[in-house]
């Protein structure tokens, strides 16, 4: 009698449907993360003068919460169009080294397919993706999670931001406060588990000061700008501590 030699999970063929049910099913707590981001994003929209559909409209089309957030905050300034573009663009950037590290996992993947699927990698949703092709190596078209992925955090981002620019102008005084600080405190929240060593404080203290200074000696709105580019030059220039085997 002869007895089946046990499958591995990352090796179980699974139907297409069943993969971006899996992206689905898994980020639905992203979703939920997402809804009061969203609203603190649509919040502050609305204090610089935007209406609910630009708004809905910026969500949509930029679908990236750090950027959007300094575009609203580099607006409440008055600073130009071209600053805020070049300063989002800056921002924007890392989402090429997403894609670059996720490339390996998505060579079978159609090209067409990924050209419109490129919209969905946001922090959260490659976060995921990411995950789960490490751990399942060799099951085939891992786009299909990130579009499964996509399906929950898209709609909960855009509505929640157009949600927040809609009751922006009817909310007390007391929950108006609390949804403006939202802002720096969901960054502060984003950037402390990363600071873990002397380069991480370098370059986060040099990009904060930098900042500040900037805000106060160069022209409105370019400061954040040339605070991130120094930041992110000193951080490639400083040595790497190499963990030990």
């Amino acid at each position: 009698m002869s007895t089946a030699a046990p499958r591995d999970r990352a090796s179980t063929t699974v139907s297409p449907r069943a993969e971006v049910r899996r992206g689905v099913r898994e980020s639905i707590p992203l979703g939920f993360a997402l809804v009061p981001i969203g609203l603190a994003f649509g919040y502050g929209a609305h204090v610089v003068g935007l209406s609910w559909w630009l708004t809905g409209l910026m969500s949509t089309l930029v679908y990236g919460g750090p950027s959007q957030f300094i575009a609203t905050g580099l607006l409440s300034v008055g600073a130009s169009i071209p600053t805020i573009i070049a300063t989002t663009f800056v921002a924007n950037l890392r989402y090429a080294l997403f894609a670059a590290s996720l490339a390996p996992f998505l060579g079978d993947a159609p090209r067409a397919r990924l050209l419109w699927l490129c919209q969905g990698l946001a922090d959260g949703s490659y976060a995921l993706t990411l995950a789960h092709a490490r751990e399942n190596e060799s099951l085939p078209r891992k786009d299909r999670f990130l579009q499964g992925s996509f399906y929950v955090s898209f709609p909960a981002w855009v509505s929640s931001s157009i949600a927040g620019a809609l009751i922006g102008g009817a909310l007390p005084e007391f929950l108006a406060y609390g949804l403006g600080f939202a802002t720096p405190a969901i960054f502060i929240a984003l950037l402390v588990p990363y600071v873990r060593s002397a380069r991480a404080v370098t370059v986060m203290l040099v990009a904060g000061v930098g900042t500040v200074l900037g805000n106060e000696h160069l022209p409105t709105g370019t400061g954040p700008l040339v605070a991130i580019i120094l930041a992110a030059v000193l951080g490639g220039l400083l040595p790497w501590r190499r963990r030990p085997r």
